[in-house]
């Protein structure tokens, strides 16, 4: 399942019981999407107890040849995010 960002919106606003505002649920996700992001700046790593773990690994360079022409790239090295449920 696909959820974008108004959805989980929505879903947040039926959890806090359906009384809090749009506004307030869009302050809430915003918060907590934020939070993540900045402890995975720090830390590399950000633990949610009973959910799951997000963690930034590194990807190794990587030569791509395009099938067309025959050409070959270098993928630079990059920071991923990746997600490993509980």
């Amino acid at each position: 399942m696909t959820t974008n960002r108004q959805a989980l919106q929505e879903l947040v606003r039926q959890h806090l019981g359906g009384t809090a505002t749009p506004m307030a649920a869009q302050l809430a996700l915003d918060a907590v999407l934020r939070s993540i992001s900045d402890g995975l700046a720090c830390d590399g790593e950000v633990k949610l107890a009973h959910f799951g773990t997000f963690k930034v690994k590194q990807r190794a360079a990587r030569r791509l040849l395009l099938p067309g022409s025959k050409q070959e790239h270098i993928l630079p090295s990059r920071q991923t995010v990746t997600f490993k449920g509980a």
